[in-house]
């Protein structure tokens, strides 16, 4: 049945998404729960029924174009660690998909206060880490709290000032001022953070060989290649009717293969190099699937909807060298230059549609009338704006766009670049590897102009929350949004329209008035994810950001993988 759900037309496949859219590990001081011989008996047995069991493998390799810089999201959530996090790890709760409700993890129950400045939370009492080490509220408490400190902790930390254990198996997170009162806050907090064991962690080691919760542990990290993971015999969660849905393991080990190159990630998967690929490129959809949107014989492709905004964001520190930061007329120049509904079909043909200010139609607040309203191609008023600038008068100096080294992230840098050249303006496009885009994307003193992809599992509401008020990252000591904005009237807009007392269409229309008129960032496109697989991996399975989950595929009876 899922077989043939898979081969049905893209254009069936995509209405159902849009209907979709619219409708809504080492040791430490604590005594170790299991032992080497129930941790083989286990293997054994998990081994023999992934072999008898349907939908079940024994490997999957899954080729990706990203690299893996860590695996512990306290050093940083880039997209290499996103992909592997949901299987080396838990959380308190999960969000499945954008919209959806929480799933229990390790926390049991929540229940927040009527002030909305608490928010408490009760654990099973049986959780142990990949170690055997036991889990309890204190271990909760500690991850929170040195998360938050390393800075990182960028989905919830404007919400939480401290989190405190109150006997073994509950935890009181002291939240500033009344924010559970905002539209993200209690599932932004619950889903935000892994949890570790407090005596066991190492920031050094934990990089590349974590000691989580999750139902995955890694057993080889090659820095630029490959990362493998093997199911855990004893992990902690045995009530499968308490599982969330991405703590499935219907793998016995799961190999992720770093391919950069788009080419060779559609050839591994052509040669049998890999058993599925994590994206195809528009130039590569062909030699899988046909022009009607059917699977070509031998493999399996299905389209995903993403929630990221593909976007470019101007520099608004004004103190760091920023050339666009107090140049409001520049910056609509720019913008009224670029012609993203040009760039989207040139890069990204059937796999990406259009984005209209920083958002996708997934949402449930987002208002296609943005859509006439968006910032557009337009060479004249371009000009215009570009005369009323103090580009000219400063010397026209070469503005810096950077953004990650991935062959359709520069692309897209690049023709930004031609569409300035077009009107006047200089631009050199800096490219970095993840690990350094992690850090200078939050250095100011780097670039004028970033293109990057975010997103958000509950609303644009909270997305803009999150992204452009100026409790995001900070900045020399001062407190900004993701592109160096400081507090102001951004900001405000934005906790408005976060406040579950004051949310609205209105409050969120607000906030993209005033960011399109400002010109403070412009949405190119929002991807839509194809991933591919051969035949017999009969179910395809992704993650909020539409991230593959290969742990969580199903499979045929008798699949067998490259690497069996």
């Amino acid at each position: 049945q899922e077989d043939s759900l898979m081969k049905k037309t893209l254009a069936a496949l995509l209405a159902a998404s849009m209907a979709l859219s619219l409708c809504a590990c080492g040791g430490g001081s604590k005594p170790a729960e299991t032992t080497a011989a129930a941790a083989e008996s286990g293997a054994t047995e998990a081994a023999g029924a992934a072999e008898s069991a349907g939908g079940r493998a024994k490997t999957v390799t899954l080729g990706m174009n990203t690299q893996i810089s860590t695996l512990d999201p306290f050093n940083g959530a880039s997209t290499g660690t996103i992909y592997l996090t949901e299987a080396l790890h838990d959380a308190l709760y999960s969000i499945p998909a954008l919209g959806e409700e929480l799933e229990n993890e390790i926390g049991k129950s929540y229940e927040v206060s009527d002030d909305g400045k608490t928010l408490t939370v009760e654990i099973y009492d049986y959780v142990h880490d990949q170690a055997g080490n036991k889990i309890d509220a204190e271990d909760v408490a500690w991850s929170y709290n040195t998360y938050l400190a390393t800075g990182n902790a960028t989905q919830f930390a404007k919400y939480l000032d401290s989190a405190e254990a109150t006997d073994a198996t509950h935890v009181v997170f002291h939240m500033k001022e009344d924010k559970c009162k905002e539209t993200s806050a209690v599932k932004s907090v619950l889903s935000g953070c892994v949890v570790y064991d407090k005596d066991a962690y190492s920031a050094d080691s934990y990089a590349t060989n974590p000691v989580g919760c999750g139902p995955y542990k890694v057993t080889e990290f090659v820095t630029g290649a490959s990362v493998t993971i093997e199911r855990d015999p004893n992990y902690w969660q045995t009530d499968e009717s308490l599982l969330a849905s991405a703590k499935k393991q219907n793998v016995e080990k799961c190999i992720f293969k770093i391919i950069l190159e788009d080419a060779q990630l559609a050839l591994a998967l052509e040669t049998g190099d890999v058993d599925a690929v994590n994206y195809v490129s528009a130039d590569n959809l062909q030699f899988f699937m046909d022009d009607n949107g059917n699977a070509l014989d031998g493999y399996t492709v299905q389209p995903f909807n993403s929630i990221l905004c593909v976007n470019v964001s101007f520099n608004m520190f004004p103190d760091a060298g920023s050339k666009v930061a107090n140049d409001k007329n520049l910056r609509l120049a720019i913008e009224w230059a670029i012609d993203k509904e040009g760039i989207t079909n040139t890069i990204m043909g059937k796999t990406a549609s259009v984005s209209y200010g920083f958002a996708t139609p997934l949402y449930g607040d987002y208002n296609p009338e943005w859509e006439k309203e968006d910032n557009g191609y337009d060479i004249e008023k371009a000009k215009a704006y570009l005369a009323e600038s103090d580009y000219v008068k400063n010397g026209s100096p070469t503005l810096v766009i950077m953004t990650e080294s991935n062959e359709v992230k520069t692309k897209a840098a690049q023709m930004i670049q031609n569409y300035c050249k077009e009107i006047g303006i200089n631009m050199e496009v800096k490219t970095a590897d993840t690990a350094l885009f992690d850090n200078y994307k939050y250095d100011f003193s780097e670039w004028d102009l970033k293109l990057d992809n975010n997103g958000n599992r509950v609303s644009l509401a909270a997305l803009y929350s999150n992204f452009l008020s100026a409790t995001h990252t900070s900045y020399n000591g001062v407190p900004t949004s993701f592109n160096g904005l400081p507090e102001g009237d951004l900001s405000k807009l934005c906790d408005v329209a976060n406040n579950v007392d004051t949310n609205s269409q209105e409050a969120v229309d607000a906030v993209f008035d005033y960011y399109t008129e400002n010109a403070i960032l412009y949405g190119l496109w929002g991807p839509i994810n194809y991933v591919a697989a051969k035949d017999g991996i009969t179910g395809l399975k992704v993650q909020y950001l539409s991230y593959a989950q290969p742990w969580t595929f199903d499979f045929a009876p008798d699949y067998k993988g490259v690497a069996d």
